[in-house]
């Protein structure tokens, strides 16, 4: 075999390789920020549905805090956080982790979901954990198409997934702009 012929080999395994990665692995990024402080922590979750346009949307979101369900906030009201105050995913193939703050949106308006390739944030709970949560669990379900990847349990008409949040980090340019805006202000305090 020529080193041309197995180069060639080479480049398509790896194109392959990439199709089937990118096809198994779809599930929601989902992250937060943090507000507040000790005992009073404000989670606020953003969820990404990273399914194709042909895949569905998210209609069912939770995570669990180890202080309990505290739900303040939800992204508009269709998304209703009272109708299930826990609920686990072990009677659908998922784990037996008890979600304690979790919303759901029942409305199957596709303009209320989470649209395949967007992101919706405002889902809120505080946790009154001394010092916050660095990542949470949590779950969602998808609806609206047939789901093709391999990271999902219950089925790819009502895909559910489960993860875990991290909390998110400002980029670096934010922290440099936010740093000069302060040194911008003491200086000019200083003027005065």
């Amino acid at each position: 075999m020529t080193m041309k012929n197995l180069l060639r080999i080479s480049l398509i395994g790896l194109s392959i390789s990439a199709v089937l990665a990118a096809q198994a692995q779809r599930k929601p990024t989902v992250t937060y920020t943090v507000s507040g402080s000790a005992g009073n922590w404000s989670l606020n979750f953003n969820v990404q549905n990273n399914m194709l346009p042909s895949e569905g949307y998210l209609y069912f979101f939770g995570v669990e805090l180890d202080s309990g369900r505290n739900i303040t906030g939800s992204p508009n009201a269709n998304w209703n956080p009272n109708r299930w105050a826990s609920w686990d995913n072990s009677g659908y193939g998922g784990s037996n982790t008890i979600y304690n703050n979790n919303w759901i949106n029942q409305t199957f308006v596709s303009a209320d979901e989470i649209a395949a390739g967007t992101s919706q944030n405002g889902f809120v709970a505080v946790s009154t954990d001394a010092i916050a949560p660095t990542s949470v669990n949590f779950f969602a379900f998808g609806a609206g198409g047939t789901y093709g990847g391999n990271d999902n349990f219950n089925g790819s008409g009502n895909p559910g997934f489960e993860g875990i949040a991290t909390q998110s980090v400002p980029e670096p340019m934010s922290l440099i702009a936010l740093g000069t805006g302060a040194l911008a202000l003491l200086r000019r305090r200083r003027i005065s």
